[in-house]
């Protein structure tokens, strides 16, 4: 059973994928062992925290690409003309 403070499986697909690829680029080989040059639980954080920081960047990048209301001024006055 997972401890309350840690995150839930499922709570960032994207965090899982990058702790997958930064954990196996992380270690040494040192006489046929693998030897974990950080600490695996900092690299869970960071995996997180780098996850997190993709998904504010990626609604930003969302929203600037979002259809733009350029060059129209509706007023209310035109709406209440279309009732005739």
């Amino acid at each position: 059973m997972a401890s309350p403070t840690a995150p839930a499986a499922s709570a960032s697909p994207l965090a899982e994928m990058i702790y997958v690829e930064l954990v196996g680029r992380a270690f040494l080989r040192v006489d046929n062992a693998a030897v974990f040059k950080p600490d695996p639980a900092e690299i869970a954080k960071l995996s997180f925290e780098l996850a997190a920081v993709f998904h504010k960047a990626e609604k930003v990048a969302q929203a600037a690409a979002g259809p733009k209301n350029v060059g129209y001024d509706v007023q209310l006055s035109d709406l209440t003309s279309w009732e005739k």
